[in-house]
């Protein structure tokens, strides 16, 4: 920590990180109890943006209106980041999440900073060191495990389950959305932006919800559903977001990277608690892999001044 650093204040940022990811977390609970509860998965996504977009509007409507001239500039950017986030993103999140428990799905995503690290191989030419190959290779190799639930067997027959390839694919969603997030235009503030996000999210939802309601089942309206989607429209979409942004812009950007890994310990942990899902040897052992792999490839070693890394 910086001289120039407040400690309360970053210690408030601290609290906010992880206030946000407990709202996140508690989404993948929510997407897993829908499947009990008979809710469609684009259903549960298009209902959820609905309740956010009416919150967004009635806090930053005005604001995302003064910026209207920047959003409608840079629509193409836009329209971009809410096809792969959230229509695509939670689209296929909320799929996997009716087809395969929470645990499963989140320990899954907990491979989402290797991901990144490898666009950012592949697209900018960003170097990867030794260290860093070997954590991009324990990380896989742990979602592998548990993808394949300890059976190696699997990946000879090619029989990954329907539910597992879905989060696979959410993750990489989520990890280009994570990757072209970089180039947010810096003259939209963050929640005229989420608030135009949730605009276009729920005219892009609207035909596939309809969709779904013709072709698969409606979405019931009862006291289950409206919870459920006031939970993942207010508390996952408005509150998680906006605590994670002024947890990140308190405490910065890079001590904020590293709460990211919470949500599948804590999304796991309430799977566990709340829906009565089993903890299997292998979640544990591919976690493990994941989270080591993790801290290779993006926790570099300090060095003290005038020492190398051999020290």
């Amino acid at each position: 920590m910086s001289g120039s650093d407040n400690p309360r204040r970053v210690y408030s940022g601290y609290a906010l990180l992880v206030l946000g990811v407990l709202f996140w977390s508690g989404n993948a609970v929510i997407g897993r109890a829908a499947t009990d509860a008979d809710i469609p998965p684009l259903a549960l996504n298009f209902w959820r943006w609905i309740v956010a977009l009416i919150v967004f509007l009635a806090f930053f409507g005005r604001q995302t209106w003064r910026q209207r001239g920047e959003i409608t500039r840079h629509w193409r950017f836009l329209i971009l980041f809410c096809l792969v986030s959230i229509v695509g993103y939670n689209c296929t999140f909320y799929i996997a999440l009716q087809k395969t428990t929470a645990l499963q799905a989140t320990l899954i995503q907990a491979i989402l900073p290797v991901l990144v690290l490898l666009l950012c191989f592949i697209f900018l030419r960003s170097p990867i060191t030794a260290r860093q190959g070997i954590g991009v290779i324990l990380s896989v190799g742990g979602a592998a495990m548990i993808v394949v639930r300890g059976d190696f067997e699997i990946l000879m027959s090619i029989r990954v389950q329907e539910g597992d390839a879905w989060a696979l694919i959410a993750v990489i969603l989520w990890s280009i959305q994570a990757f072209i997030a970089r180039w947010k235009p810096k003259t939209i503030d963050i929640m005229p932006f989420m608030t135009a996000m949730a605009i276009i999210g729920v005219l892009c939802m609207a035909p596939l919800y309809a969709w779904e309601t013709i072709t698969v089942r409606p979405m019931p309206f009862d006291t289950t559903s409206i919870l459920f989607m006031l939970y993942v429209g207010i508390f996952a979409s408005v509150l998680g977001t906006t605590m994670w942004n002024e947890g990140t812009f308190r405490a910065g950007g890079e001590r904020a990277s590293y709460f990211g890994n919470l949500y599948p310990l804590f999304a796991g942990g309430l799977a566990i608690l709340i829906l009565g899902e089993t903890l299997h040897w292998y979640h544990i052992t591919g976690a493990i892999l994941v989270f080591a792999g993790i801290r290779l490839a993006i926790i570099q070693p300090r060095t003290k001044s005038g020492q190398s890394q051999n020290g």
